[in-house]
């Protein structure tokens, strides 16, 4: 058992409910110093304030599991994820179960399919706990479930020699593409081969808010993938919309997503580089989303971040007409919402044309934001109006 003594003062964070314990905030380390085994954390006066995965290749060197002095074992991860469970009804038959940190078990992914769940393991105390966490989620769901598919296979700078597992972890393997629906729109998911986990549950509330602007409008969907907001501006009333991204395989997907809710005659999709088709479109739109990749991963990348989206910013609004609605949304801690405003700001400076602010939406709610855990908030929708 590794036993972590904390430098004075540090333990106020961990009783406030911050999760994440770095290197520098560590007086003393006892133990073999090995990555993924569980942890005993006391303050510098030898309190016990809690159990955590230690990781010696990280900055972080501890992310606290449990407050209290429990065994990380089955029952620990179904208690977690009874609770999980419940903070998630009203979302249908498919969501993001269960959200790391913000659920209690840091580097912890699990996202549900109808009857299947997708895992990610993003640590190696989660990797070590595997049999438990499958264990734990099958008493959970009981005959619910048809299987559970595994998708480690994210980019990392870890140092943990994760193992980059994707392939069946129990049960059935999942179709190869299937139909999940989501507020009246269905989409074909591809959870072996997509990007992330198959789908991006995140923006669900986005998905449904840019409904409300769509009718009679131009819509312009930059950085599409299978089509998400495309597809809403489509259904509810928009007469054209245009969905652009450079991943050919997505916009495969996008296709059937028309035809299965019958508006393909309304969706023009483009295999472009977004910033490439701004500046050759002669089009003019009234509504235009900009969800790009995440572009920041570091702090010290903020000033990087405000040219990228001040450039694609300012290419988007000069191909918005008067009066027309934009969202630029960052899925990046780094790039907060100050940032954006910054970049949106930077983007019209001496051309006259104001920006009104309309609304700022977070990520939907089966990825909880936690009001202590400041990277839990991670996905930012500026939604502006342009006025010339």
């Amino acid at each position: 058992m590794i036993i972590i003594k904390l430098k004075k003062g540090k333990e106020k964070k961990i009783k406030n409910g911050y999760l994440w314990i770095f290197k520098d905030e560590i007086a003393e380390i006892t133990g073999e110093k090995k990555d993924g085994e569980i942890c005993n954390v006391f303050s510098y006066n030898f309190e016990f304030l809690g159990k955590g995965i230690f990781s010696k290749s990280s900055n972080i060197s501890v992310k606290v599991l449990s407050l209290s002095d429990e065994e990380i074992n089955e029952g620990f991860f179904y208690k977690k994820f009874i609770k999980s469970l419940n903070l998630r009804k009203g979302f249908g038959n498919s969501y993001r179960f269960f959200h790391a940190e913000a659920d209690g078990v840091p580097g912890l992914i699990i996202d549900k399919y109808e009857n299947f769940l997708v895992i990610q393991f993003r640590n190696k105390g989660v990797e070590n706990k595997k049999n438990e966490i499958i264990s734990a989620l099958l008493k959970v769901f009981n005959k619910e479930i048809k299987g559970i598919y595994e998708r480690s296979d994210f980019e990392t700078t870890s140092k943990e020699n994760l193992e980059r597992n994707v392939g069946l972890l129990w049960g059935e393997n999942p179709p190869d593409n299937f139909i999940i629906e989501e507020e009246g729109i269905k989409y074909v998911v591809d959870i072996k081969n997509g990007q992330k986990t198959g789908f991006f549950f995140d923006q669900r509330k986005n998905r449904v808010y840019i409904r409300q602007f769509s009718k009679d409008s131009i819509g312009l969907d930059a950085y599409s993938y299978t089509g998400g907001f495309a597809l809403n501006m489509a259904k509810y009333g928009a007469k054209k919309v245009i969905a652009v991204d450079k991943d050919e395989y997505a916009l495969e997907l996008l296709k059937e997503n028309a035809k299965i809710n019958h508006i393909e005659d309304k969706i023009e999709i483009i295999f472009d580089d977004v910033e490439h088709f701004l500046l050759e479109t002669k089009e003019t739109f009234n509504l235009m989303m900009l969800d790009p990749p995440s572009l920041i991963k570091k702090k010290t990348e903020r000033f990087k971040g405000v040219q990228i989206f001040k450039k694609i910013s300012e290419l988007g609004i000069k191909r918005l007409k008067d009066y027309g609605i934009l969202s630029l949304c960052s899925c990046a801690y780094q790039a907060d919402i100050s940032l954006l405003i910054e970049s949106l700001r930077r983007s019209v400076e001496n051309q006259g044309i104001r920006l009104q602010n309309i609304d700022i939406i977070t990520q939907s709610n089966d990825h909880p934001w936690i009001i202590q855990i400041p990277e839990s908030l991670y996905l930012k929708c500026l939604w502006i109006r342009v006025l010339r």
